[in-house]
């Protein structure tokens, strides 16, 4: 009976020296982050190292800030009108339901705490409230568009 040698399944060991130090490494992420890059793939020798950089995911609808900070004042020393914008991105909703009426149109006087409309996000409905007493000037989106973090929804002017 002969003998049969049988072949090896573990992957060849690597050579040394052939990876970046750690101050390169370091100095590799610090380069990324200037540039705005998200991933870095070197190869050397045989030998890949790939760098890849966390980026921040947008914020989810139980992180968004509270919707009172949804609003811009433009020109408060004026009295002039105020910018209500998006907290947080999502569908913009002006009424609770298809059918029923809109929460709030042009010329409308809103109380503080008042509904102007709603924020969907991750199938949650966001109510924006007024942060103020005030007359909508103007409503800047249009019902179920999608809007981003940010985005101007209304504009109202205190009385």
């Amino acid at each position: 009976m002969t003998s049969r040698r049988r072949a090896s399944t573990r992957p060849p060991v690597p050579p040394t020296g052939a990876l970046p130090d750690p101050g390169e490494l370091k100095r590799l992420a610090a380069l990324m982050a200037e540039s705005g890059l998200v991933e870095l793939e070197i190869e050397r020798a045989g030998e890949r190292v790939r760098l890849v950089r966390a980026v921040s995911p947008p914020p989810t609808a139980a992180e968004a800030p509270p919707v009172t900070r949804g609003i811009r004042r433009e020109s408060e020393a004026d009295g002039g009108a105020s910018t209500i914008t998006s907290p947080m991105v999502g569908t913009f909703h002006r009424a609770p339901a298809p059918e029923a009426p809109a929460f709030v149109e042009v010329g409308d006087v809103v109380e503080r705490g008042q509904v102007l409309c709603l924020v969907e996000a991750m199938k949650m409905m966001n109510e924006i409230e007024a942060e103020f007493r005030g007359r909508v000037t103007a409503i800047l989106v249009d019902n179920g568009r999608a809007i981003e973090y940010g985005e101007a929804l209304f504009l109202v002017e205190p009385v």
